[in-house]
């Protein structure tokens, strides 16, 4: 029996937001592609009773794109449940409208990403006029019809001052579990990473920040995108806790594309095949998988930190679409010391439209 807990499945591509530090490997292109065929509900259904059937999965993450535009997602939602497992709707929150709020199971769990209590500046990180009116209207309907909210608050260069508001929002809103997350660099960000991604300086704000209100307010909150600790100690943050990617571990949370394809997380493009096709035990013990979660990067090597064999480099994902390696460490610590970005791989080199790099610019 594999020992995985949780599976995150992408129900869709399409997101009507355009959010300035989006990680997901397709979104530049999803427009502009064949898209191939999406799962339907019954497949789904089946995908995730033999998961089950083969690990001790407990919990479905239900991803995209923006999972709310799926018509099915009611559906299932019920499917997982009836197989007596923990779905998490992972979403934006701007499209929980009357209707669609209607339509969720009572007692869904949303997982709410929050920028910011700033409505202009978190209408300019997602790109889209009036959004952070819409979060708040359509999590106080969510939290009447019965359902449970996570407040995620997701930080680049430009919300890190704010995170303590962001956190107070989300307990205004209800949220009864909170995260935490520095943006991961990913290809269609590495031309902005320099300024985008958040510096040393604003990693340790953000920190004490929620040190304070974890303090204050007697929350849990969780730091789940790793920050490597030769760029911040997470020692000086004694209420948060933090989290190291679990590299195929007991911990994994494999990924499913809306087609079918299993990823090994969901900041990676790598496919380890067509889970539609193949069982969850072969894809997932295959020698794909292991070559992917097995380099340490040599700069490493030297580390003397307590946590290095946690860390090991930080996020894998990152390293591999950013430099075409896992043999390099996460690119969070280049940019925070000042390093370029340098691609070590033709597959980390992808053509930018335009808006990519001018949309938005430094602040």
């Amino acid at each position: 029996m594999l020992p995985y807990r949780t599976i995150v499945l992408e129900l869709t591509e399409n997101c009507p937001q355009c959010c300035v530090h989006c990680y997901n490997y397709w979104r530049e292109h999803r427009a502009k592609t064949v898209t191939p065929a999406t799962l339907g509900r019954g497949q789904i259904r089946d995908l995730v009773r033999r998961f089950k059937g083969e690990s001790q999965l407990e919990q479905v993450a239900i991803s995209g794109g923006e999972p709310l535009l799926r018509s099915d997602l009611t559906g299932i939602l019920a499917d997982i449940a009836n197989e007596g497992l923990t779905p998490v709707v992972i979403t934006s929150g701007a499209l929980l409208t009357p209707t669609r709020v209607k339509r969720l199971p009572r007692d869904t769990i949303l997982e709410i990403t929050l920028f910011t209590a700033d409505a202009a500046l978190h209408d300019r990180i997602v790109g889209r006029k009036g959004s952070l009116r819409r979060v708040i209207e359509g999590v106080a309907r969510a939290r009447e019809h019965g359902c449970h909210i996570v407040a995620s608050v997701v930080v680049s260069s430009l919300n890190a001052h704010d995170v303590h508001r962001a956190l107070e929002l989300g307990i205004a809103l209800g949220a009864e579990g909170f995260l935490l997350n520095r943006m991961n660099i990913s290809k269609a960000t590495m031309p902005t990473a320099a300024w985008l991604a958040p510096t040393r300086v604003q990693l340790k704000q953000m920190l004490s920040d929620a040190e304070a209100c974890a303090s204050e307010y007697d929350l849990a909150i969780a730091v789940s995108v790793p920050i490597p600790p030769c760029v911040v100690d997470p020692s000086a943050y004694p209420h948060l806790h933090f989290g190291w990617c679990p590299r195929g571990g007991d911990e994994a949370y494999y990924t499913v594309g809306h087609d079918g394809q299993l990823r090994p997380c969901n900041h990676s493009s790598v496919i380890l095949g067509d889970a539609t096709r193949q069982s969850f035990a072969e894809l997932t013990q295959s020698a794909a998988a292991r070559e992917f979660w097995a380099p340490v990067p040599p700069a490493c090597a030297s580390c003397e930190h307590p946590l290095r064999d946690l860390c090991r480099g930080g996020c894998p994902a990152a390293s591999d679409e950013c430099y075409g390696s896992r043999e390099r460490w996460d690119p969070i610590i280049d940019t925070t010391m000042g390093h370029p970005i340098v691609p070590l791989h033709p597959r980390a080199l992808i053509a930018l439209p335009d808006r990519a790099t001018s949309r938005l610019g430094p602040p």
